[in-house]
């Protein structure tokens, strides 16, 4: 041990206590900065236009209204989040005939998507993370 204290001088402990507080502050920050990574937001589009954006927060539950226009009547979609997840409730008859849509459950992936057809409008969850990703889903 005396060897050691000879050959550092004093830059070299303030280099290693240094490099010491610096990895353990990284590890401290590290959960901070991935929660704030993990943000999700969840999508409404009709035929490919956003008409509603809302952030998902996983401790709330929720029902969250949306105003939409089709053939020139507004109707009110209303969006059940839910432990991060997302689900479209039923939407009124005259426009979607069948509630497939209210059928298909709840998303909580990128990759997941809620369709409502015959008025084309699709439900997604997108995040912080999707946004620097340059991979395209195929489906087969």
């Amino acid at each position: 041990m005396s060897d050691i204290k000879k050959i550092l001088k004093l830059g070299d402990k303030i280099l290693i206590i240094f490099i010491v507080v610096l990895s353990v502050s990284w590890i401290l920050y590290i959960p901070v900065l991935s929660e704030n990574l993990n943000e999700k937001v969840a999508v409404v589009k009709i035929k490919d236009e956003v008409i509603f954006r809302h952030e998902i927060d996983e401790n709330n539950d929720e029902i969250v209204p949306f105003e939409f226009e089709v053939k020139n009547r507004k109707y009110t979609g209303y969006l059940e989040i839910k432990d991060g997840a997302v689900r479209l409730q039923r939407l009124p008859e005259e426009i979607v005939p069948l509630g497939i849509h209210n059928d298909m459950g709840w998303i909580n992936s990128e990759y997941e998507i809620i369709v409502a057809l015959p008025i084309s409008m699709t439900v997604t969850i997108e995040s912080n993370q999707s946004e620097n990703q340059e991979i395209d889903y195929i489906v087969q």
